[in-house]
C-alpha cells in the first residue's frame, strides 16, 4: 500500500537511491549513456546542493510498507522542483499522487501558477496533469546538451 508523507532526515539516502535509480532505469527513453550518467550522478557528485534544496523545499515522499519509493519537492513555493520514482513503482500512478499533493500545498501557499522544469521523460506526466509548455530550454552541463522543457500550470 503507497501512503504519501513528510520527509524526515532519515530519508535521505533513499531519497538519493530513488533519483539516481528513477534516472538509471527510465533515463535511455529519452537521453543517450552519457546524459543519464551524469544526470543520475547529481545526488552524489551534488551532495549539499540535493540535500539542501530537499530540506529548504516541502518535500513529501511516497512510501510502500513504510519504504520510500517515491518523492517531490516543491521549492519555491511556486516551482515543482524535483519528481521522482523507483523504476520498479513506475507507470502506477504514483507521480501524479504526489503531484496532486504538491499543487495542494502550492495552493494552501497562495501560490496561482505552479511551475517546473520538466524532463523528456517527464513532460507527458505534466501534460497528463494540465501543465502547459511555456518554453523549451537547452541546457548544457559540462560538456553535454539537455533538452528541458518549462511548463506551468494555473492553480486559480
Amino acid at each position: 500500500m503507497y501512503l504519501i508523507r513528510d520527509f524526515k532526515d532519515t530519508d535521505l539516502s533513499s531519497l538519493e537511491l530513488i533519483y539516481h535509480d528513477a534516472v538509471m532505469q527510465q533515463g535511455r527513453r529519452g537521453y543517450s549513456n552519457e546524459q543519464v550518467e551524469y544526470w543520475a550522478a547529481f545526488p552524489y557528485l551534488y551532495a549539499a546542493d540535493f540535500k539542501a534544496l530537499v530540506l529548504k523545499g516541502y518535500t513529501r515522499v511516497m512510501a510502500c510498507n513504510q519504504i520510500p519509493v517515491a518523492f517531490a519537492t516543491l521549492h519555491p513555493d511556486d516551482h515543482l522542483a524535483l519528481l521522482y520514482v523507483l523504476g520498479d513503482h513506475a507507470g502506477r500512478g504514483i507521480a501524479g499522487r504526489l503531484c496532486e499533493d504538491i499543487e495542494q500545498e502550492a495552493c494552501r501557499r497562495n501560490v496561482s501558477c505552479l511551475r517546473t522544469d520538466a524532463s523528456v521523460l517527464s513532460r507527458p506526466v505534466f501534460e497528463q496533469r494540465g501543465y502547459r509548455l511555456v518554453e523549451e530550454e537547452q541546457l548544457v552541463k559540462g560538456d553535454l546538451e539537455f533538452t528541458r522543457f518549462i511548463m506551468e500550470k494555473s492553480l486559480a
